[in-house]
């Protein structure tokens, strides 16, 4: 008999139904190591004894699992859930879709046990996040493992629970995306520039045949536009990879003073070449580091800068005698400044150049979204600011974008000072 049950026991886990055979299997075999006369299953069982039986077993098996009580009130959540799902296990059971299969679930289970409910959970704050919740809800009797059917009772109170498995289906459901986002959209960046290689080619296997000035022009122009291609495609790869980690808070350490002077140590150098001046400020901190990836944090400054260096300090319309500087500061964040009301630290990064216009301000971190009609030298992929938004939204921080026509532009980052 305990074999069998064993074997119930494994088969359920296996294929994903109820974990009363697991529950049954545990209690057998304490039952079959106390000795068969014992009578201590014969006493009627109560909820916490149930689930004194049943955390074990929910650490042990791979999955994500929490058990809800007749009220609705989660009342364990397995390792799994806890490290996979940290605190956001309250939005995840508010949500409606969640609320609604305890709805079905109850409105099926007019006899005993109800067949399983399935929900797709989607939050899209603060970030991304798709979850699909599996439901199973058993009603069991005190007296289920009664070894003598004849002195079962009746008055001891049935307990009902609802166990939910959750799987984090994110990556499968953004891989989706961004495959169907790279069909529309790098296809239609990559038309131009695979365009004009076609057409040089074209000409240099024609009429330019044999004049070496037109070669030598072409085949510049034509590097110009693989090199274009090679980014696009290192900026699409850069950013599914950010994307495909940004609902997973970093468990590292950012020191802010290392951060800034690892800043000024890489973009100095391509400062000096386009002859602007690079500020680097940090004062003094009431927070001397903060949860983060350094490397990440390092590519989100970069792109400020080099975004400050190619639109800021080369565009056309910008007078002859103008001095192009940029300026990136850190301090602690003001309260009232449009941040959250909890402590944090503001990461400015600031530019004398032309300024962006107002209406183009909200739609910056779009991918490929570039502003219409500039004059700067160097036109980018439009992907690095989306590249910004998504490794700080990762880092449960907030980015925004001000900036006035004729007077320059300040990117500002805010991360917080305690990251849960």
């Amino acid at each position: 008999m305990l074999s069998a049950a064993l074997l119930y026991a494994a088969g359920g886990v296996v294929t994903g139904s109820s974990i009363t055979g697991i529950v049954t299997a545990l209690m057998l075999r304490s039952r079959h190591r106390a000795g068969a006369k014992s009578d201590r299953f014969l006493r009627p069982m109560s909820q916490s004894r149930l689930l004194a039986v049943i955390e074990p077993i929910a650490a042990a098996l791979p999955v994500a699992m929490v058990v809800l009580d007749s009220e609705r009130r989660i009342v364990h959540t397995s390792p799994y859930a806890e490290a996979e799902f940290s605190g956001g296990l309250n939005a995840i059971e508010r949500h409606p879709a969640f609320q609604s299969s305890l709805d079905r679930l109850k409105e099926k289970d007019a006899a005993r046990n109800a067949a399983p409910e399935e929900a797709l959970i989607v939050q899209d704050v603060p970030v991304r996040r798709v979850v699909r919740a599996l439901f199973q809800r058993h009603v069991f009797s005190p007296y289920f493992l009664a070894v003598d059917q004849n002195r079962k009772k009746r008055f001891a109170r049935d307990i009902a629970l609802t166990f939910v498995v959750l799987h984090d289906v994110t990556k499968m459901e953004m891989a989706e995306r961004q495959h169907a986002d790279f069909v529309a959209y790098a296809s239609h960046e990559l038309r131009t520039p695979l365009a004009a290689l076609l057409g040089f080619i074209e000409t240099l296997q024609g009429p330019a045949a044999g004049d070496p000035d037109a070669q030598k022009e072409f085949l510049s122009i034509m590097a110009e536009q693989g090199q274009r291609m090679q980014r696009l495609l290192d900026g699409l790869l850069y950013l599914s990879k950010v994307q495909m980690l940004e609902h997973q808070r970093p468990r590292g350490q950012i020191v802010l003073e290392e951060l800034c002077r690892k800043l000024e140590r890489e973009a100095s150098v391509l400062c000096r070449r386009q002859k602007t001046k690079l500020h680097v400020v940090v004062s003094d901190l009431s927070v001397q580091s903060v949860a983060g990836d350094t490397d990440q944090m390092v590519q989100v400054l970069m792109n400020l800068v080099e975004n400050a260096l190619k639109y800021a300090t080369q565009d056309s319309d910008l007078p002859r005698d103008h001095k192009p500087e940029i300026t990136v500061t850190c301090r602690d964040a003001e309260p009232g400044k449009g941040w959250p009301g909890h402590s944090g630290v503001e990461i400015r990064v600031s530019d004398n150049g032309p300024g962006i216009a107002a209406r183009h301000l909200p739609r910056l971190t779009e991918r490929f979204y570039r502003v219409p009609r500039t004059s700067a030298v160097v036109q980018g992929s439009g992907l690095g600011l989306a590249i910004v938004q998504h490794i700080i939204a990762r880092h449960g921080g907030r980015f925004r974008i001000e900036s006035v026509v004729g007077q320059g532009t300040d990117c500002l980052i805010w991360l917080p000072a305690h990251v849960s």
